[in-house]
């Protein structure tokens, strides 16, 4: 990847939204108003007052710094760390307004948080992974994000997060933020102040940056190019020269990891080191990562979590369907013609990860399989992973022939061949145990395993329940008890009873009230028990102990204990209920 933006235009990059004008407060309510970031991630860190936030100084007043994980800047600042020094980056965010943030979701407009005259940018080296501070001038940055200013259209560069700005467009949103009045609550005479001064001095400091960005780019691989013609030469006849065609960036010779270095201490924050460990080392030499486990175990999110692609980029969620039988209800098939391959949605992802790669892009692009289980994915999956098996310069075996002469949308030059990028990782999540489900002995031998498992006591953790230590006792007895008829407490549950406790007063509930409800209804409804079966009359057994000791304040779930006994001595199997 080469940065190679305009000089004259202007750089930009997207920040999440902020409560507080990324003032260096943290957001008040973080747990409920909605910024962009993971949900559990503000629950874990903004609502517990930990500053984890990337975002979180990049308008203090006191020392304003933009933050920007090595995945999304790298590219430019490995090969020159002073590569940003002088060039005027705008940032924009998504639109959001109280009591709950972001109200659009992926699709919420744009505003202008603000702008940077960049002064200096450090590299900061943590234990697993590395980012970027960008630091502007003192006198280089104003904030913008109270005045709700659209952010302008941006130009793509060559690699990620970085865009670039057409000059034309800078001039319209000065003029519209300096024209704002404001109320002085949310905006006071320094932010004016600063505002003023950045535009006065915008088209001096463009011209700097321009200067600058001339310079890197004779540097560059791509400095060597013609040169523009002169206002004097453009009514001249044009004769025609032959030019050096620009080289290709070369593919990646490896793909990066699959769990980026910004997600990883998240990862094993959440779901600890060995979880960690599994995922990357079966990722080493398996292109299919299996997460098992019991529902709510938080599999899905998990996967979500692997890259650091918040805007699902380089993400693609394909639900499994029990009625797929081959590879056409994956990739699409030729229509009644055969002329044109009517691809799907994971066709398209594929030629868009394989593009990034043929332009040296290395990092990697996630294909989630949810419920693989409901399916039978020997027979729809096969050729992708066999495709995947071979190495990334095997170009020809890892190439796919769709059929048809072409494929629909698509250029014709390429025909209806689409190369399976090594960049491309398969996760798939499965509820069942991989030996006892649909799998093929073969399917799994292709595939590294990593199972999910979480005990109450880590759900409550992680969801931030916290409960005294009878009704917590009583919870582990229950899973102790019920926990192989699949009474399983998960992270879902977790989340199920905290919702509940916030909301005491309008469920007319106490706290024992709020687990007793969320036990029954979510935990003992799926319990089932054979009446034939002295093993199932073992746990009912534990069940009616547990009611009459730990779990005696549980009115709703002793009751439904109570009535499975009755259908048990009737000779009636207990059902989902």
């Amino acid at each position: 990847m080469i940065f190679d933006a305009t000089p004259g235009n202007a750089l930009g990059c997207r920040t999440n939204a902020h409560r507080h004008g990324w003032d260096g407060s943290i957001c008040d309510g973080a747990a409920t108003w909605k910024c962009g970031i993971d949900q559990e991630f503000r629950e874990r860190y903004c609502a517990s007052g930990t500053a984890r936030c990337f975002h979180l100084h990049i308008f203090d007043p006191q020392e304003p710094c933009l933050v920007i994980p090595d995945s999304g800047v790298g590219w430019i600042l490995r090969r020159d760390p002073h590569a940003l020094d002088d060039q005027i980056l705008l940032i924009w965010a998504p639109e959001a307004e109280e009591p709950g943030g972001i109200q659009g979701g992926k699709g919420a407009a744009s505003i202008m948080a603000g702008a940077y005259r960049v002064g200096e940018v450090e590299r900061v080296e943590h234990r697993n992974h590395a980012e970027w501070r960008i630091h502007p001038h003192a006198d280089g940055w104003t904030c913008m994000g109270p005045l709700g200013i659209p952010s302008p259209r941006f130009i793509h560069l060559d690699g990620p997060y970085i865009k670039q700005i057409d000059r034309q467009s800078l001039d319209p949103v000065f003029a519209s933020a300096c024209a704002e009045e404001i109320e002085e609550e949310y905006w006071d005479a320094e932010d004016r102040g600063r505002l003023e001064h950045f535009a006065e001095h915008l088209d001096e400091w463009l011209s700097l940056a321009g200067e600058r960005m001339e310079k890197l780019r004779a540097n560059s691989p791509r400095g060597d190019r013609p040169r523009a013609p002169q206002a004097s030469e453009r009514d001249q006849p044009q004769r025609f020269v032959r030019t050096p065609a620009t080289p290709a960036p070369d593919p990646p010779s490896r793909p990066d990891p699959l769990v980026e270095s910004a997600c990883r201490e998240s990862i094993m924050t959440t779901y600890g080191a060995e979880t960690l460990t599994a995922l990357e080392a079966g990722s080493l030499t398996h292109s299919l990562v299996i997460l098992t486990g019991a529902a709510g175990g938080d599999k899905s999110r998990l996967a979500l979590s692997l890259i650091d692609d918040p805007l699902r980029e380089r993400t693609l969620i394909v639900p499994v369907s029990p009625t797929w039988r081959g590879r056409e209800d994956l990739l699409g098939r030729p229509n009644a013609s055969g002329e044109l391959f009517e691809p799907t949605a994971l066709t398209r992802f594929l030629r868009r990860a394989q593009e990034a790669w043929d332009t040296g892009d290395g990092r990697p692009w996630v294909v989630l399989l949810e419920a693989l289980d409901l399916g039978a994915p020997g027979n729809w999956l096969n050729e992708l992973l066999t495709r995947a098996e071979f190495a990334a310069d095997q170009r020809a075996d890892r190439t796919i022939d769709l059929g048809g002469q072409a494929v629909r949308g698509w250029d014709r030059k390429v025909g209806s061949s689409l190369f399976l990028s090594p960049a491309v990782r398969f996760v798939a999540t499965l509820e069942a145990d991989p030996g006892e489900g649909p799998l093929s002995a073969r399917l799994l031998d292709r595939a590294a395993v990593v199972h999910l498992s979480i005990n109450p006591r880590t759900a409550l953790e992680r969801s931030g329940v916290e409960l005294d230590p009878e009704q917590a006792d009583a919870l582990r007895a229950l899973a102790d008890a019920a926990g192989t008829r699949g009474a399983r407490f998960s992270l879902r549950q977790a989340r199920s009873l905290k919702a509940c406790l916030e909301r005491l007063a309008e469920l007319d509930l106490d706290s024992w009230g709020a687990l007793d409800l969320v036990l029954r209804q979510e935990v003992l409804s799926k319990v089932t028990l054979k009446a034939a079966d002295p093993a199932d009359q073992g746990v009912q057994r534990a069940l009616s102990e547990w009611s009459e000791g730990p779990g005696r304040r549980l009115n709703a779930c002793r009751g439904a204990i109570s009535a499975w006994g009755a259908l048990l001595e009737n000779g009636r199997d207990v059902r989902l209920s």
